[in-house]
């Protein structure tokens, strides 16, 4: 467990002072911690603190989780930001897609299948398909594959009877989990019950024909409520295991997804933003008419309102940083520094961040990535620059399969961090980039954003302003937190598009030779 941590010097002198009377308890479940966070009323983090999870593979693609464990991190954290003034809500964020199963009194059946369980084989997928309505893309707004929660409820359906018989409820979200412990109830938000393949995207409700297709009643699923609709009360067991007093309104907040849309303020049609955290992705926030689901692309249902969030993802970004990290025998930060002294003139080596095969803006788990353009004057400084700009590429090229063309794209992750990423994303996009100076905690700030109308609060809005070309410039950012905005440069643009284009090339002759270089064969 982390001590509390103050993201800033303003919010070190807060916390050391007298904490505001409203303040708002924020709690993010993520795949390895549980994130606590305090905000005061302006949206400013007065005090956060984390818990780790672990995580149980317990047979080659499997990938499990212990609710209760996600509880037991969830009070550690709670209980280190030593809460000294009751807070006027608490809401939560964390993550979707899973399979959480509740017998009764709540307690969990069995451990939860997250979003990155692959035990569904293609197999089993096509026998369930044959019995689901033909129309059923359409229905659910997106593409039909396996990390669908659809498929992974069969799945326990064939393989786990007896488990199945004893289900009185099943819930999808992290955060979900944890709602139900605190407050007894079962709800699901529109963001994380778009991830099932259970949900009718155009209706948002449970779509009877699909439920009835795997024999599974409606009456064991969650209620569908907007991310800023009241859950319930904080129950007084839970209330003193955490350290707080009962009654706390708690509120159902929106899945990981839904929340950094609002977090990085891109609930605005023009403004995507880009998550590079350990994988990535770029989304932006449009009308369902304007996406036209289902497309290659997740279409997600926003957190509140009437929009979709079209999500296009890739599956290693900051995994690709920490990969070559290791390769090099250097720490990440010391490479972002490298990497930044070779960005006034560039290396040639071009890299494709296809690690572990990829998900977007293609389907392909067989392509494999690659340095191309490599020299012995080529050193480790030099593939950490190359690293980053594959990332960048990586956004240009899903930022390409979505609808919409962008004026700015807010920057949120841990990669984030660093400012070379910005600039080349900058570059190779032609829009404007803005990174939070609170970016790794932008999805709990979502969380924030989502009900702080509903409470009462008016977080001031996202900077508008422009940065000067071709540099970096503090502005006033949402909640009056600074954020580092930046302009393409002129002078990069014939060479991003050219680098750019070899990218893609490179990215169709990598997969043409996936077959080819499999160790397998």
């Amino acid at each position: 467990m982390r001590l509390p941590q103050y993201p800033d010097r303003d919010s070190h002198m807060a916390a050391k002072k007298s904490v505001p009377t409203r303040t708002v308890l924020i709690i993010d479940v993520g795949t390895s911690s549980v994130k606590a966070a305090l905000f005061d009323e302006n949206g400013r983090t007065l005090r956060s603190a984390d818990a780790p999870v672990t995580t149980a593979s317990p047979q080659p693609g499997w990938v499990e989780q212990d609710p209760a464990l996600w509880w037991k991190a969830t009070v550690e954290a709670v209980q280190a930001l030593a809460v000294d003034a009751v807070p006027i809500a608490i809401t939560l964020t964390g993550s979707m897609q899973n399979v959480i199963l509740l017998g009764r009194e709540g307690v969990s059946l069995r451990p939860a299948l997250l979003y990155s369980d692959a035990r569904v084989s293609e197999k089993e997928m096509a026998a369930l398909k044959k019995h689901l309505p033909k129309d059923f893309e359409n229905r659910i707004g997106n593409r039909a594959e396996p990390a669908l929660c659809l498929f992974r409820l069969d799945w326990l359906l064939n393989h786990e009877g007896g488990t199945m018989a004893k289900v009185e409820r099943v819930l999808f979200g992290a955060k979900d989990a944890m709602i139900h412990r605190m407050t007894g109830r079962a709800v699901v938000d529109p963001t994380c019950a778009t991830t099932t393949g259970l949900l009718n995207l155009a209706a948002r409700h449970w779509d009877a024909t699909i439920l009835a297709a795997i024999g599974m009643s409606p009456a064991i699923l969650p209620d569908i409520l907007d991310a800023d609709a009241l859950a319930g009360p904080l129950l007084p067991e839970p209330a003193a295991a955490l350290g707080l007093v009962p009654g706390i309104p708690v509120y159902v907040g929106a899945g990981d997804g839904g929340a950094t849309a609002w977090g990085t303020a891109s609930e605005q049609h023009d403004r995507p933003h880009a998550y590079l955290g350990t994988t990535g992705w770029i989304a932006a926030t449009m009308p369902y008419s304007v996406a036209k689901p289902p497309r290659d692309a997740y279409t997600l249902a926003a957190p509140v309102g009437t929009d979709v969030i079209v999500i296009s993802p890739f599956l290693a970004a900051g995994l690709a940083i920490d990969w070559f990290a290791g390769i090099a025998g250097r720490p990440v930060a010391e490479l972002y520094a490298a990497a930044e002294t070779h960005d006034a003139s560039p290396p040639g080596a071009l890299f494709l961040p296809y690690l572990i095969g990829e998900r977007a803006p293609f389907s392909d788990r067989a392509v494999r990535g690659a340095f191309l353009g490599l020299d012995r004057e080529q050193a480790s400084d030099t593939l950490a620059y190359a690293v980053l700009e594959g990332l960048a590429h990586a956004i240009r090229d899903n930022l390409d399969a979505l609808p919409i063309p962008p004026k700015t794209i807010a920057l949120a992750g841990g990669v984030a961090g660093c400012l070379t990423v910005a600039h080349l994303i900058a570059d190779v996009t032609g829009a404007r980039v803005t990174v939070p100076s609170a970016s790794r905690i932008v999805t709990a700030y979502g969380a924030f954003r989502i009900i702080a109308p509903i409470i009462g609060l008016a977080p001031k809005g996202t900077a508008k302003s422009a940065a000067t070309k071709a540099k970096a410039s503090r502005k006033s950012g949402a909640a009056g937190s600074d954020e580092t905005v930046v302009a393409p440069r002129p002078e990069r643009a014939k060479r991003a598009a050219r680098r750019f284009a070899a990218y893609r090339q490179a990215a169709a002759q990598a997969r043409a030779l996936a077959e080819a270089l499999d160790p397998a064969l």
